[in-house]
């Protein structure tokens, strides 16, 4: 097993999800990794550049080094429960080298804590939906493919239960933020976005249900190549307090056309609107942990009653909860999803109808890269910028930033364990229909794969080695494969 450790590493990816509340005695923990990733093209394949909160660059070879430190909860000295009041902070920092060179600070925050309710400020790794948050191919809203917005957020870090004569079996969780949305195309946009999710069931309860909602509004902002489209006046969007007020509620502003907003305000509301309406199921055995759900997107009014029904990802999750020798192969995790995006509730954008249609996912027209931040997909990362893609399939020269956002996908993945190796799978195919405005024909056909394996090092405390190696093979990516190799230590 000491040979296999050697020879068959694995990529050591964080574990994304929601603001991480876990409380410990010592409240400091530091990381350190440096890895090198290669390709038989230019280019990465699609699994191991994906969901990596915009660390990893599309062009090889590179060398990269990564180091995080950051300051957890604590619990108090009687109890496991984190303490009223504390507080908590991190920074982690990316140096890649070679044929893209670049410094990210993908995450760099503070935080307070008192009783339910956190505040923190800065940049932050997360996601947004209810589904699997280690093996999932990407969260349909919110996947942290792309680098974290900055953002001052207050929320209920963890389910809060309501007594009385609900006798706490249910149980919310809200969050209310305000960001920058400083990509390098538009000057000056800003960041709205809230969310509230519920839990029906005890924590203890072999089944409870769950269902919720995020928003996420784009707006404000200026740029040149606004200046004199139908979209802006003099290049600058709507930006006032009462706009910010109209986009929170979702509500139409009062005025068509005024000194600040075209009919294009008028008619559509303030601002790029997106999000996902959840839904989940959780069973638990003495065995098995089973998670079913579906992130159902949305882009307007039309989405939010379900007319682009079934549009959005939906997903199982069996997890292993069964207790075995830990030299012996042991499965932990599986994941199958589906994501369909074609419905986009009809081909024909009506501005006259209630619900006017081609919802056209992640694409606007006032913010030329749409649901993008610094050139990466914020949501679900098989719909992809053009730049990702082929030479042939660029030669669809319509579409917009996303010119593929009608697609069908099947995803695996999986998790296991032997003596001191984790093992993990992911595996996709898609098939690829580009959008109403520009469709493929034929669709292209893409799949992505990716083996990896990580161990500890006996002799080196708190050491691991990592490697990966992933495949493209279809239309959308070249034909290629590549690899990852990392040493990382942890304090």
């Amino acid at each position: 097993m000491k040979r296999l450790c050697i020879l068959v590493v694995g990529w050591l990816g964080m574990a994304p999800g929601w603001a991480q509340t876990a409380a410990t005695s010592w409240p400091f923990k530091a990381e350190l990794e440096l890895g090198s990733m290669a390709s038989s093209s230019d280019r990465l394949p699609f699994w191991l550049r994906t969901n990596q909160y915009g660390m990893v660059p599309l062009q090889v070879p590179f060398a990269t080094l990564r180091g995080g430190i950051r300051r957890d909860y604590r619990t108090d000295s009687t109890t496991t429960h984190p303490r009223r009041f504390d507080w908590g902070a991190g920074a982690y920092a990316v140096a890649n080298v070679g044929e893209t060179r670049q410094g990210l600070l993908p995450e760099l925050y503070v935080k307070v804590r008192y009783g339910q309710l956190e505040l923190w400020a800065g940049r932050h790794r997360e996601l947004y939906g209810i589904g699997d948050s280690t093996l999932s191919s990407g969260f349909v809203i919110w996947s942290g493919n792309a680098l974290p917005i900055p953002k001052v957020q207050l929320q209920t870090p963890d389910f809060v239960p309501i007594g009385g004569f609900l006798k706490k079996t249910v149980a919310f969780r809200v969050g209310y933020a305000h960001g920058w949305f400083n990509a390098p195309y538009i000057k000056g946009a800003l960041f709205h976005q809230k969310y509230i999710y519920g839990r029906f069931g005890k924590p203890h309860w072999p089944f409870k249900l769950y269902a919720g909602l995020n928003h996420q509004v784009q707006w404000g902002g200026h740029a040149d190549y606004l200046i004199g489209s139908p979209f802006a006046v003099y290049g600058h969007l709507p930006s006032s307090f009462q706009d910010y007020i109209s986009l929170v509620l979702g509500r139409y502003p009062k005025d068509l056309v005024n000194n600040q907003q075209t009919t294009f305000d008028g008619e559509n509301r303030v601002g790029n609107h997106i999000g996902s309406i959840d839904y989940a199921l959780e069973w638990i055995t003495p065995r098995l942990n089973t998670l079913l759900y579906y992130q159902h997107l949305y882009e307007d009014a039309s989405g939010v009653v379900l007319i682009n029904f079934p549009d959005g990802l939906w997903g199982i999750r069996v997890r292993n909860r069964a207790v075995g020798p830990s030299h012996r192969f042991r499965w932990k995790s599986a994941v199958v999803e589906w994501l369909t995006t074609t419905n986009q509730s009809g081909p024909v954008f009506d501005q006259t109808a209630q619900f006017q249609g081609s919802d056209n996912y992640f694409n606007h027209g006032q913010y030329r890269e749409g649901w993008s931040y610094f050139g990466r997909t914020i949501g679900t990362p098989f719909i992809a910028p053009r730049a990702d893609y082929t030479p042939r399939v660029r030669e669809y020269v319509g579409g917009g930033f996303f010119p593929n956002n009608r697609i069908h996908v099947w995803y695996l993945g999986m998790e296991a364990a032997a003596s001191q190796v984790q093992f993990s799978a992911r595996a996709s195919f898609s098939r690829n229909y580009g959008s109403f405005n520009e469709p493929y024909a034929p669709p292209f056909e893409q799949f992505s794969a990716l083996l990896s394996a990580q161990c500890s090092l006996p002799r080196l405390t708190n050491t691991a080695l990592s490697m990966s190696i992933a495949y493209d093979q279809g239309g959308l990516y070249p034909k290629q494969t590549g690899g990852f190799l990392s040493i990382k230590r942890s304090w």
